[in-house]
């Protein structure tokens, strides 16, 4: 039987907001941070933020998102930084360009793989690619439902990352969307955080600059708990991102999560109170994403 656990049970894999780990370690020791200047829509950390933090909480096992493209003028630079993550204890690598797989093996670097390329894990034949390549974690896509996800599950050797709590990226632009549009008008930017909602909907996003580019993130916070239960045996970690939810409310679910995989409370007791806090979005985890299209002949 494939093995889709990264050893005997799942983990919980906060995707973090800040450096602060104190308050997260009651429930996990799993966590996500982004290499300053090299990802996209994670909170950036340097290498020396990431060494120090290291030292000071050697039990946790620490993912690096690497996920931006990378040109010609970031191999250098890049290619140094993985050469001292690989001198690191971390746990992973979550690469999105393929030059990052391509350098880890020229060099040799002891740095397992998860590969993480935005809506394109989503069978197994691409899981079982990267895992003949050498990658031993796959990020799944979220536009999967738990049906395709269970499927891969079982036609996988590679440790699953499934997204289940936060709020999704929707798409990145290299171009500076928001400081555009205020340029264009000319007014001066004076929010936190910028809303955007569709034209004729109610539906409305967040979008967020930086100096790689936009992000368009759901307004809504994805609730996949349902799915959580029904897949926590057979995936390597489930992903809850702190990123835009307030440290009280994210720092509930966590609890809640963790009770329900310590047999505290029930899938049933779950599902209840992670919908009465965040609502029921579910996104494509029961739903469909494949449609035809209907010549309009009026």
């Amino acid at each position: 039987m494939p093995l889709q656990k990264d050893g005997d049970n799942m983990k919980l894999l906060v995707n973090l907001k800040d450096l602060e780990l104190e308050n997260y370690l009651k429930f996990t020791n799993s966590f996500i941070i982004g290499l300053s200047g090299f990802c996209v829509n994670y909170y950036e950390a340097s290498i020396n933020e990431i060494r120090t933090l290291l030292n000071n909480s050697p039990e946790i096992e620490l993912f690096v998102s690497i996920n931006k493209n990378i040109f010609n003028e970031d191999l250098d630079c890049l290619e140094e930084n993985l050469k001292i993550l690989s001198g690191l204890k971390i746990k992973g690598i979550l690469f999105y360009d393929l030059s990052i797989l391509e350098i880890v093996k020229r060099l040799n670097l002891n740095i397992p793989l998860c590969v993480h390329v935005t809506h394109m894990i989503n069978n197994y034949n691409i899981c079982n690619y990267y895992g003949e390549k050498g990658v031993k974690y796959a990020y799944l896509s979220t536009e999967l439902m738990e049906s395709e996800i269970e499927e891969i599950s079982l036609n996988s050797n590679l440790g699953l990352m499934v997204y289940f709590i936060g709020h999704q990226i929707i798409s990145h632009s290299k171009r500076k969307l928001v400081s555009n549009y205020y340029l264009h008008i000319k007014k001066n930017n004076t929010k936190d955080l910028n809303v955007i909602k569709e034209e004729g909907k109610e539906k409305k996003y967040y979008i967020l600059e930086n100096k790689i580019g936009t992000n368009i993130l759901n307004y809504d916070i994805l609730n996949g708990t349902k799915a959580f239960t029904m897949l926590k045996n057979k995936i390597a970690y489930g992903i809850l991102d702190s990123n835009l939810i307030p440290n009280d409310l994210f720092l509930n679910i966590l609890k809640l999560y963790k009770d329900n995989l310590d047999n505290v409370i029930s899938d049933a007791t779950l599902i209840s109170k992670i919908n009465a806090l965040i609502g029921t979005d579910d996104g494509f985890f029961f739903q469909k994403t494949i449609y035809k299209v209907v010549k309009n002949e009026g």
